[in-house]
């Protein structure tokens, strides 16, 4: 009953704001996430590799976010804020296996209670149905696949094409999940060593989870500069394969003639360490390559690229797609809409972009938070122990010069705010059951 009215008066909102006039709101969108995908690591972002033809391509003709972050270097969490445009600490979703706890609005819903059909095309069952109900989708899919909790670009291209082409007819709302560089690595056939160096090391077959995260332990035996290589050049050919088949779905919108009807989103989730500073993996550590992520939009019937340097994170879409399509927002958000820049016009200056770290309901003391400013960074940590420690650099890269801490000073205040806002939000104690643990080990998530 509650969601009913809520939708109720999503649809109110939405009359009002279609029947005030002005020029008509986009008829479809097409948000797609990219998991685990650095930025850096693509040729949009300057990358020298071949990694992504498609993408590339697509940017020619879209706006491009320079620097923009996430929410939370976590799959689940970091989901619920694009959808949201909310942060992890006001939506409560902090972790993968959680399911949340009250009704939130999203920009799905919104457009279905326009008319819109509205769909998720998931490539991983951590963002499965049960995560989603409640989040604005008509329907969940996900494809059959090789692996049991994890489907394969060419599937998720497969049905997004196929549901794109049964709703073509009405206005559309669709997600599509590509988790094609989300570990295990293991390329598929024809992409497998079409970055190989001719690697000869003991890191034979795929490299999972267990592998990856196993070169943190400070016990383990060092990687070679080759073994490190060979890590990039398999995460860079899972990204060439999910290009591939990203230029499939890109090349049937156009042949269908979405592109001249449709808001289409490309957005990652989160980045991934691949190494640096010592590093692999993501949720954990909230360095610039996990944190960092692509960001393009392209709005109907775009023919020229742009690109964006000023700072943004992944909480500014949904008021951007908001004013887009003329929607009401349904409460106080945290971002801000970014088509003024789409105009020639200047953003208005964020004091800092904070992201948050994966938090634990067995863990409720370990807390992790960044703040990154124009000119600098700062990162607070408090472990199981109840060790704390703040650092705070100058410039762009990793904290790993002297620490410039200064309580009292304006980053240290809002640090200390963050902290404090941080600090009140709880974390949902609700065990997942037998099943969702089996995934949530398959996939890494939980030893």
């Amino acid at each position: 009953m509650r969601r009913v009215a809520r939708l109720l008066s999503l649809l109110f909102a939405a009359l009002c704001l279609a029947c005030a006039g002005g020029e008509p709101p986009p008829r479809n969108l097409l948000l797609i996430t990219l998991d685990t995908l650095r930025a850096d690591h693509l040729g949009v972002y300057g990358y020298p590799r071949p990694t992504s033809p498609a993408l590339d391509a697509f940017a020619a003709r879209a706006t491009v976010f320079e620097d923009a972050t996430c929410s939370m270097p976590t799959t689940l969490p970091s989901h619920v804020s694009i959808f949201t445009g909310l942060r992890p600490a006001q939506h409560g979703v902090r972790r993968n296996g959680q399911v949340p706890e009250r009704d939130l609005a999203t920009v799905f819903d919104l457009l279905a209670a326009r008319g819109a059909a509205t769909a998720a095309v998931i490539g991983s069952r951590v963002m499965g149905e049960r995560y989603l109900a409640g989040l604005g989708f008509d329907e969940v899919v996900f494809p059959s696949s090789e692996r049991q909790y994890q489907a394969r670009a060419k599937h998720v291209t497969n049905h997004a094409a196929a549901w794109i082409e049964r709703h073509r007819a009405a206005p559309f709302a669709l997600w599509v999940h590509y988790y094609d560089v989300h570990e295990p690595y293991a390329p598929a056939a024809g992409f497998a060593r079409q970055f190989d160096r001719g690697y000869a090391g003991p890191l034979s077959g795929a490299l999972d989870v267990e592998t990856l995260v196993g070169f943190n332990d400070p016990a383990a035996a060092p990687l070679s500069a080759a073994d490190l290589a060979h890590v990039t050049d398999l995460y860079d050919a899972e990204i060439a394969y999910l290009d591939t088949h990203l230029g499939r779905l890109f090349a049937r919108l156009e042949a269908l003639g979405g592109m001249d009807d449709t808001v289409v989103v490309v957005v990652g989730d989160h980045g991934q360490a691949l190494g640096d500073n010592g590093f692999f993996g993501h949720g954990l550590r909230l360095l610039e390559p996990v944190v960092k992520v692509p960001f393009l939009l392209r709005l109907p019937g775009q023919t020229a690229g742009a690109r964006v340097a000023a700072p943004v994170e992944t909480v500014d879409l949904v008021p951007t797609l908001l004013e887009l399509f003329a929607l009401a927002p349904p409460g106080p958000l945290p971002g801000r809409s970014l088509l003024p820049v789409l105009a020639g016009k200047p953003l208005p200056v964020l004091p800092f972009r904070l992201v948050e770290r994966r938090a634990y309901p067995e863990q409720p003391e370990v807390v992790g938070l960044a703040l990154h400013g124009g000119d600098w960074k700062a990162v607070y940590y408090r472990d199981e122990d109840g060790e704390e420690s703040t650092l705070l650099g100058r410039g762009a890269g990793e904290l790993d010069g002297a620490n410039l801490y200064e309580p009292g000073s304006q980053e240290a205040r809002w640090l200390d705010a963050a902290r404090a806002r941080l600090a009140g939000a709880e974390v949902a104690a609700a065990a997942p059951d037998e099943e969702e643990l089996r995934m949530l080990r398959a996939l890494g998530y939980v030893d």
